[in-house]
């Protein structure tokens, strides 16, 4: 799990590779704007990316509102209100509280408003459920409430079953149970279940509801007071803080926070932090609040509402009538229109801003970046023409997009399974005229037997326990349907793209879809936490992955032919391991053990929507000596005379006996060793969180021994105990040695050094075979930096379908006590 810096990192290359293509980061370039078009790139272009949805940000109205107080109260008033407030803020109040019909307090923006609310009617008494789309601005409001003591959660998108759940759950221990949501979704334009939450509150009476109705206020409910107040039914109404965005729809400036009750206003206007510590709406925008306010007590406001649904159903039976895939039905200004991978959605907004109409990109991190798309806002300044040529833009221009990047309406529609199902979604055919194909063919296999073993080996010896052999030993352990622990069925998936007319790979990788911990890669501390809850449920937290390479192998799993396509290639493998996320029903798509340095593959992951995050360094070890004394003499002054002292001294204090795989030999190995070795690795798995997995089977050790390729290498005290106490696994490539797991008895592995003796006795294997190099693997890289070897940064890149686990885990990791330093 990546920390705070690292997701920043990662997000930052997925904005700026859009600021890079030009579809973010843009800038205005009119000197005067009408509310309807605006020049972007030196192209006039019709506007469907504002959230002004009544189009009254150039109401005269509204103007001459901002101009008086200008002329009345200059350009700022720079005090908190905790001393003063400016001039007309209790009127702009006072008739918001009778637009809203409640209590209402007005903060410089609706970010604001959440910060100064939640810590103050929140306290440790209480517990606060998060829905997982809720604004993030909430989400962050609600970590200063977690750290004065409330307790935080989340639950998945819409879940009412799981809310339910839980207020009964917290009946008896909490005060109140709160569940924040956004009234209406500011991506998709799902609504929040308000009749659905009005009958929750009327059987659960500790149920309080924290609405964030930023999106909806203003274009719809009377007096623009926005769905979820339109809505709301007691007893929900008078358990219920309502948020409003006063700049968005309502078009001046601020958030508008409302209340059940005055003295719960008067509480956060009073202790509210940001409303003691920061500034208040300025004068300009506090006069196109009042006069905003005004219009929205009048009859012409109705007006405006009613033109801006004319032309949400105008465009919603248009798309309809053309099979766009829109993502939400629902009769919102904000409309969708799915795409697929970020590449896709990128190429429709282009096409659409070459047809004359600004529209944004939906894509990560404000979707998951497979379900990326086009997301058009309709304001109440555009006309039917517009609308219609929007549409008429979108029908033509998606399909091209699809096939200008590689990808189909299959994938499409694949992407957006549950938003779109049961919809007639279709495109219009291509011109007859289109690009030739790429002359790539995709081959897909499920089981190594069927590849072949040359061709596969000369693309991976040397690179980890992947080659041929080391994956046939890993079928024979994984690829059973019948075992009964689900994290130990694997699915394998090998995909290779060869050029179609000579047939030469010019791409190859294996992926498994298998059961990962969610806290596989996070700190040891929050690991500790998460295996204290999987006491109760061993599957606490986890989900299934298609992850390139396996859980049992590490280093270089993805071959490229960089004098080829190897663009378009690799564009299909993740085509491939996409649709085996959804077929499978996985949460992300991972790519891992990626070189440092790649450039070239970084810029199209991130193109491609992948987030890259940081994994543990691997450890590898040139064979470049010919006997222990070159061995040595390679070393610094400091490893030399550890790996003397430590090591070799203690080398002969060991019977230590190879077992190759496949040989006579290891078939002699009884049973009862092998369910020795198995509690001594279950011995070393109980104690490495720092690369949190579930164990391995015991057949994997009969699998290693009845499998050429692998060796298993035990070790017994001489004159000690019978029973070997320590063991290990290595892969025998026909390059390199790779040790992939040990096993120890811990009353050993301190006072006879047995830990280094299973590292030592690896490199006397790749003497032995000739090999070139040891692959150490990841961790204990103190120890096996005193072997010579090196440290390889390597990265994963991650797309994620759905993050809720993630997040989950993420929101533990916040409420939990930083970890103590290690010991010196």
């Amino acid at each position: 799990m990546a920390n705070a810096e690292q997701v920043l990192q990662a997000v930052d290359d997925v904005i700026s590779d859009g600021a890079r293509r030009g579809m973010l980061h843009a800038a205005a370039e009119d000197a005067h704007l009408d509310g309807r078009t605006i020049t972007v790139g030196g192209q006039r272009l019709v506007s469907f990316g504002s959230c002004s949805y009544l189009g009254l940000e150039v109401h005269p109205q509204l103007k001459a509102g901002v101009v008086d107080a200008v002329e009345r109260f200059g350009t700022q008033f720079s005090s908190s209100r905790a001393y003063v407030s400016p001039p007309r803020y209790a009127e702009a109040e006072q008739l918001l509280s009778t637009l809203f019909g409640r209590p209402t307090v007005i903060t410089p923006s609706t970010t604001m408003g959440h910060i100064a609310t939640l810590p103050t009617i929140l306290g440790p008494d209480d517990a606060l459920i998060l829905d997982h789309q809720v604004h993030n601005s909430v989400q962050t409001a609600a970590k200063l409430a977690q750290a004065q003591g409330t307790s935080v959660e989340l639950v998945p998108h819409n879940d009412l079953r799981t809310l339910e759940r839980r207020l009964q759950e917290y009946s008896r221990t909490r005060r109140r149970v709160w569940y924040a949501a956004d009234g209406l979704y500011s991506m998709y334009a799902d609504f929040a279940p308000v009749a659905e939450l009005n009958e929750v509150a009327a059987r659960h009476d500790n149920l309080w509801l924290y609405i964030d109705d930023a999106h909806s206020v203003s274009w719809t409910g009377r007096h623009g007071r926005g769905h979820a107040l339109e809505h709301l039914r007691s007893p929900a109404l008078e358990r219920s803080v309502v948020a409003g965005s006063l700049n968005k729809s309502f078009a001046a400036a601020g958030g508008a926070l409302t209340f059940p009750t005055e003295e719960m206003r008067r509480r956060v206007f009073t202790v509210g932090g940001p409303l003691i510590f920061s500034g208040p709406v300025q004068p300009p925008l506090l006069g196109a609040i009042l006069a905003s306010a005004r219009l929205h007590m009048s009859p012409a406001i109705v007006e405006r509402q009613e033109r801006l649904l004319h032309l949400i159903r105008l465009f919603n039976r248009l798309a309809a009538d053309e099979g766009l895939p829109l993502v939400s039905p629902s009769e919102a200004p904000i409309r969708c229109i799915g795409a697929g991978s970020p590449e896709v959605a990128y190429n429709l907004t282009t096409r659409l801003r070459d047809a004359g109409y600004f529209a944004d990109t939906a894509t990560f991190p404000a979707v998951a970046a497979k379900r990326s798309g086009a997301r058009v806002t309709i304001t109440a300044n555009h006309t039917d023409d517009d609308v219609v040529g929007l549409v008429e833009a979108l029908a033509a221009s998606l399909p091209a997009a699809l096939h200008d990047e590689g990808s189909s309406l299959q994938v499409l529609t694949r992407s957006f399974t549950k938003q779109l199902e049961g919809r007639d979604v279709r495109l219009r055919p291509l011109p007859a005229a289109s690009p030739a194909a790429s002359g790539l063919v995709l081959e897909h296999h499920t089981t190594v037997d069927v590849v072949d073993q040359a061709e596969w080996d000369a693309m991976f010896d040397g690179r980890g326990a992947f080659t041929w052999d080391g994956l046939r030993m890993l079928e024979a352990v994984f690829a059973d349907k019948h075992v009964d622990a689900v994290e130990h069925r694997w699915s394998f998936h090998y995909w290779l793209v060869r050029d179609g007319s000579s047939g030469r790979p010019v791409a190859a990788t294996f992926f498994t879809t298998a059961l990962w911990k969610d806290d596989m890669l996070a700190d040891e501390h929050v690991s500790a936490a998460v295996e204290r809850l999987r006491a109760d449920d061993p599957y606490h937290l986890t989900s299934r992955v298609v992850g390139m390479g396996s859980l049992l192998t590490e280093g270089d799993h993805l071959y490229l032919d960089r004098s080829a396509d190897w663009r378009s290639a690799l564009r299909l493998i993740l085509d491939a391991a996409r649709a085996e996320e959804d077929l499978a029903g996985a949460s992300s798509v991972v790519v891992r053990d990626i070189a440092d340095g790649d450039d070239e593959l970084h810029e199209l992951m991130v193109a491609e929507g992948f987030l890259r995050i940081p994994v543990l360094a691997t450890w590898e070890r040139d064979i470049d000596f010919a006997d222990d004394g070159e061995f040595l003499a390679g070393l610094s002054k400091k490893a030399r005379y550890h790996q003397r002292t430590q090591v070799l001294a203690w080398e002969g204090r060991y019977d230590v006996r190879a077992y190759p795989g496949g040989s006579a030999e290891a078939a002699s190995v009884p049973s009862t060793e092998l369910d020795h070795l198995y509690g001594l690795y279950r011995n070393v798995h109980a104690r490495n969180l720092e690369l949190n997995v579930f164990p391995l089977p015991r057949r994997v050790l009969d699998a290693v021994l009845a499998t050429p390729g692998w060796e298993l290498t035990v070790l017994r005290l001489v004159g000690g105990p019978d029973a070997p106490v320590a063991f290990g696994v290595q892969h025998l490539g026909g390059q390199h040695v790779a040790p992939l797991f040990v096993g120890l008895d811990y009353d050993y592995v301190a006072s006879h050094r047995a830990y280094q003796q299973t590292l030592w006795q690896a490199v006397r294997s790749g003497r032995r075979r000739g090999a070139r190099k040891i692959l150490f693997g990841m961790s204990a890289g103190l120890q096996k930096s005193r072997f010579g070897a090196t440290s390889q940064r390597r990265w994963a890149y991650v797309q994620a379908s759905e993050t809720y686990n993630l997040d989950v885990l993420t929101q533990m990791q916040e409420s939990l006590p930083p970890a103590l330093p290690a010991a010196a």
